[in-house]
């Protein structure tokens, strides 16, 4: 099949699931031909994007691999390239597409600022209408097949290019305030480490974490948008650190889904704020339900749970055996048979854990987090850290400083 042939077969495939076009461009991005029929929409819509600065940049620095053009809000084409021995033929374009619901409101919002007739405007709006919307990921197969079609050559997602967004300054240009976000990190990472355990007594842990941070600190001009921002990072994080915990990686991400949705069609902060209770006793009820079907007794979770929510505490065996109602020597060796290792080296590794959160997330001296997590010296408290890390406080803070 020659490439035109390969390329009506891929349009006719395209079409059967959404409506869109092929474009040929001269390297000079002279249109030469198209299937998109005369007068149809999308085609006369085609005229008003501006792609060429950004594809002639892409060509110039010898781009080769398939080329997005974010031309407009939400409106994508897909650029493949036709190369010869040496020079470039031809540049096939397809499209446009939306990726999203809410991208035909934005490409609306976007022209109403420009300067157009009220008749152009309401010949463009009516186009816009009849722009198909891809998801991101099978948009994604679209422009691998279609650069198939045009080259013969197998690449992957990731070799997909995208065209520059804004020209805001990176993160070198910022002006970067080391001090606003201090002791957020740890707190958050205590915060996960509830859910990871089916805490249900993650809310204390939620407050303090709530206390140092009221979520992103970029102003959007609209407060509900702000805390359905925040809420879904918290969101992403539970689901995460709920699968680390033992929840099914397909169940976590069905209800991360599930819950972006629900918090997208919330109207009011009360709304979310009852959503985000109900989101977080669910992952945490769901952890659980995951540990005790894999084998651990409610009372010897009971008992882990409570080491990781209190690392600063010295524990006692007969405390806890006498708090599930067993003898010392029951309770050890059931310990040990259900969490896989023994009550001593659980509470040692609590306490390391905690230890690392501390070092990476605070300025806490060695000796003070000796002290605080009750170690006899600051040379044990070294040694066994090293002994369960491989590396020394000051080294692993070094390394792993978060402030």
């Amino acid at each position: 099949m020659t490439i035109d042939e390969r390329l009506s077969f891929f349009h006719e495939l395209m079409c059967c699931n959404y409506r869109v076009y092929l474009w040929c461009y001269s390297p000079d991005l002279t249109l030469l031909h198209t299937n998109c029929p005369p007068g149809t929409a999308p085609g006369d819509a085609v005229s008003l994007i501006d792609f060429s600065s950004a594809l002639l940049s892409y060509i110039k620095k010898g781009g080769r691999k398939p080329f997005i053009l974010d031309t407009l809000p939400g409106l994508l084409y897909i650029a493949v390239f036709e190369y010869g021995e040496s020079s470039l033929e031809l540049i096939h374009i397809m499209g446009p597409a939306f990726t999203g619901r809410n991208s035909p409101f934005l490409l609306k919002k976007e022209l109403d600022q420009r300067d157009f007739s009220v008749r152009l405007c309401s010949v463009i709006f009516r186009q816009i209408e009849q722009i198909p919307i891809i998801p991101t990921n099978q948009l994604y197969q679209y422009t691998i097949m279609l650069h198939y079609c045009v080259t013969g050559e197998h690449i992957t997602a990731n070799d997909i290019q995208f065209s520059p967004g804004s020209e805001a300054s990176g993160p070198d240009e910022l002006h970067l305030i080391s001090s606003e976000h201090r002791g957020v990190w740890t707190a958050e990472q205590t915060l996960l480490k509830m859910f990871r355990d089916g805490n249900p007594d993650y809310k204390k842990a939620l407050e303090k974490s709530t206390s140092l941070s009221s979520g992103i600190k970029f102003d959007t001009g609209d407060s509900i948008r702000q805390q359905k921002n925040s809420l879904l990072v918290l969101l992403t994080l539970c689901s995460r650190a709920a699968i680390e915990g033992g929840l099914n990686p397909s169940v976590s991400y069905t209800l991360n889904d599930s819950y972006a949705g629900l918090i997208e069609d919330c109207r009011t902060t009360s709304a979310l704020t009852s959503l985000a209770r109900t989101m977080m006793d669910d992952f945490i009820q769901r952890v659980q339900q995951s540990k005790a079907e894999s084998g651990v007794s409610p009372q010897i979770q009971a008992v882990c749970d409570y080491i990781s929510m209190h690392p600063k505490e010295k524990f006692s065996i007969a405390d806890f055996a006498k708090r599930c109602g067993y003898t010392e020597y029951y309770f050890s060796h059931k310990f040990k048979q259900e969490t896989g290792t023994g009550v001593v080296e659980y509470i040692r590794r609590a306490k390391i854990d905690h230890a690392r959160l501390l070092l990476a997330g605070t300025r806490m001296g060695i000796q003070e987090i000796s002290d605080e997590l009750g170690f006899a010296s600051r040379s044990y408290f070294s040694s066994t850290f090293q002994k369960e890390t491989g590396i020394s406080p000051s080294e692993y803070r070094r390394r792993n400083s978060k402030i």
